[in-house]
């Protein structure tokens, strides 16, 4: 028991010798988590700036004007003229540009059908599609009560007006991030990113300092001499230091207001599973690679790719199947499709077995490896 308690103050120690380490353990989860909450905190694009080239002039196209603006979305900047509109794109940022035509009002009240035109600037999707669907709307209703006037003005009841309009209706309901909040979707995953790269770059600097230092063959491993003892022992204090940072990042939601009504056993075990599978995996670089760079710049090299190919915002379903078969090797894949049924779905333990048997899988993947490493790699061996 002493010799137990004896190691554990010694990785400590060495934690708290190593600035590097603890940049990376301790200050940076809180950081990102504070940053990136900071970033995604409003949730929803509004104030869109679009541009609106009125070459009509008229009573109509003020009216179509006004629809747009009145958008909560949508900030309108009107011009009567397409001299220099490509500039101004560039330099005003502008997210669409809609295009009235000449003698738009006549046309309509002549049945001539005169056509609107909109141009979306997709460079950037997220407010490609919030501007495109509030101008669609806006206009949408525009139209549907020109429609309407017009039939009234025939002499049709307005009820009877609107019925002949409408041949049927639809009704959109939302389920699962009812508000469509991007920081509610968005955070939390990111939120697990930083969870396996501070683990898995916390593990990679441990062994390999000892074999840095010359000191896992003198010091070290003649007091475990057991491969699955010493990778406890350098698990540990990790482990004890990481349920502050997870305290830490857990009262970061209500903070920047971010639901989190989970299954408590469900969400306990998916984390547990996600840190014990990053913790073998860089306990594994960790041990292959003797110097503390060059392990973080491997680990750099795994983890900077694997939020794209976890699935969380472009499904694996659409992804070539050898690259979904990549993906399932990262522990990140496995508890963010896990999180998302925790969060929005309210699964359960049963609910997310087959994610948690993805981490058990990898974890043991790796804890066999690991104890390979030990075996075969002579350094890692004492006489």
């Amino acid at each position: 028991m002493n010799n137990f308690i004896d190691l554990i103050k010694r990785e400590f120690r060495l934690f708290a010798s190593n600035s590097v380490v603890m940049a990376i353990f301790i200050g940076a989860p809180l950081l990102y988590g504070l940053l990136l909450g900071a970033v995604y905190s409003k949730g929803k694009v509004d104030n869109l700036p679009i541009l609106v080239i009125d070459l009509d002039d008229s009573p109509m196209s003020h009216r179509a004007i006004d629809m747009l603006n009145d958008a909560e979305v949508l900030t309108v900047t009107v011009h009567y003229d397409q001299q220099e509109v490509r500039k101004g794109i560039i330099t005003d940022g502008y997210e669409a540009v809609v295009t009235i035509p000449y003698r738009f009002e006549a046309d309509i009240i002549q049945k001539r059908h005169p056509e609107i035109q909109v141009e979306v600037n997709t460079a950037n999707i997220l407010p490609a599609n919030y501007g495109a669907k509030a101008i669609q709307v806006a206009l949408g209703t525009l139209n549907a009560g020109i429609e309407i006037q017009s039939l009234t003005k025939t002499g049709m009841p307005l009820t009877t007006a609107k019925e002949s309009y409408e041949a049927f209706s639809v009704n959109y309901a939302r389920f699962f991030n009812k508000s469509a909040n991007y920081m509610t979707f968005l955070w939390p995953g990111v939120l697990g990113v930083i969870i396996q790269q501070v683990f898995m770059l916390a593990m990679a600097l441990s062994f390999a300092r000892e074999q840095e230092d010359k000191t896992f063959a003198t010091e070290f491993y003649p007091r475990v001499r057991n491969p699955w003892y010493a990778m406890f022992i350098k698990s540990l204090p990790f482990w004890l230091m990481g349920l502050g940072v997870l305290a830490a990042l857990w009262a970061m939601f209500p903070l920047f207001k971010v639901p989190l009504q989970v299954h408590g056993m469900g969400m306990i075990t998916l984390l547990a599973g996600l840190i014990f599978s990053v913790t073998m995996m860089g306990i594994s670089v960790s041990l292959a690679i003797p110097s503390q760079l060059k392990a973080t710049e491997v680990l750099m090299v795994i983890a900077t790719p694997s939020f794209i190919l976890s699935g969380f915002t472009w499904p694996l379903s659409q992804m070539p199947d050898w690259v979904v078969g990549l993906a399932n090797t990262i522990p990140l894949t496995h508890f963010l499709e896990g999180l998302r049924k925790l969060m929005f779905y309210g699964a359960t333990l049963n609910d997310i077995w087959p994610q948690l048997s993805g981490l058990l899988y990898i974890s043991l993947f790796f804890m066999v490896l690991n104890y390979i490493l030990f075996k075969t790699i002579p350094r890692l061996r004492t006489k």
